[in-house]
């Protein structure tokens, strides 16, 4: 179900301009209640998933998504066959579950693709580190990433993690 899930993620938007931004929206969607699932670590760069690097590799590989290197980033993209694939699979009992599953996380998705890549990092590690108190992963996010708890964008990143957490 995960792979029909990423690919119809994907497909939802024109293009995820890089791993980052799919690693670091998968998790806030996640924390906001999507049932994907993924098992995650703390890296250098917030929150990170070897499942779902590994499920994007394979969707590549058979031809759902297309992921094309630019410089360091690697864009993601459905392909024509998998846009097939999921309109398939929507026809059956299973995939019309699925999709409602999925159906309101979408937007949510289409919002992280817009948002600029740095604070979605900082809002997603922030993610990670809360508990119970926000100021208190806001110090440990700034700590662990080397920002002053001043920034700006650690601010719009705290605002961005809470909107996706799960009340």
């Amino acid at each position: 179900m995960k792979d029909y899930w990423l690919a119809k993620l994907i497909s939802s938007v024109t293009e995820v301009d890089s791993r980052k931004r799919l690693q670091k929206s998968i998790y806030l969607l996640q924390k906001s209640g999507c049932p994907l699932h993924f098992s995650y670590i703390l890296h250098y760069y917030g929150p990170y998933s070897f499942e779902l690097a590994g499920l994007i590799d394979q969707l590549d590989e058979v031809g759902i998504i297309k992921e094309t290197q630019e410089g360091s980033a690697y864009k993601s993209r459905i392909t024509t066959t998998g846009k097939k694939v999921i309109e398939n699979f929507e026809k059956t009992d299973t995939g019309i579950e699925a999709k409602k599953a999925l159906n309101s996380f979408i937007p949510k998705f289409v919002e992280l693709n817009k948002k600029d890549l740095w604070p979605l990092e900082l809002a997603a590690t922030i993610s990670y580190f809360h508990r119970d108190d926000w100021s208190v992963a806001a110090k440990q996010t700034a700590a662990f990433k080397r920002v002053a708890l001043s920034d700006p964008n650690l601010k719009l990143a705290v605002d961005l993690s809470r909107s996706f957490r799960l009340a």
